[in-house]
């Protein structure tokens, strides 16, 4: 069975979440999917975080770690914003990309952040800043087609 269809089938099998979240888990030999799901329904779910570890990326320095967020990112034009690369760490062995430009308004500013870190892992949030205030993490809505979309995506690194 592809990568998707475990994913979609891992998806459809999960109950609604009862007034908090639920745990996606979707793993195989070379990839693992860890989602924090705070809506799931029919035709749409939201999720807190999306953290896709790639097994033969576990020793990556931060150069193959740069190579395989740009790939990723230039594939993820269908979500709300671009998304480009921001920062990297190389002492931390971190690539940080994020909504280039963020979405914004006269009271919000909206963004998704991408981080590629060591051991693998490729995560994507959805965080929002209020006029004043500090950002905050908000739950990323889209459509199942789009999840697994994703899920597709972030997997396909470890082919």
């Amino acid at each position: 069975m592809s990568w998707k269809n475990q994913v979609a089938q891992a998806l459809a099998a999960l109950p609604p979440p009862a007034g908090g979240q639920t745990m996606l888990s979707v793993a195989d030999d070379r990839r693992a999917l860890e989602c924090a799901l705070c809506a799931v329904d029919r035709l749409a779910c939201a999720f807190d975080t999306f953290r896709v570890t790639i097994a033969a990326l576990a020793s990556a320095e931060t150069t193959q770690l740069k190579e395989h967020s740009a790939k990723l990112a230039a594939k993820l034009n269908y979500l709300l914003e671009p998304i480009g690369l921001v920062e990297v760490d190389a002492d931390r062995c971190v690539v940080q990309l994020r909504s280039i430009p963020p979405q914004r308004d006269e009271e919000r500013i909206a963004y998704y952040e991408l981080l590629a870190e060591r051991g693998g892992a490729f995560s994507l949030r959805r965080y929002e800043v209020l006029a004043g205030q500090e950002r905050r993490p908000v739950a990323a809505e889209v459509t199942r087609e789009v999840f697994l979309r994703l899920a597709d995506d972030f997997g396909g690194l470890a082919e």
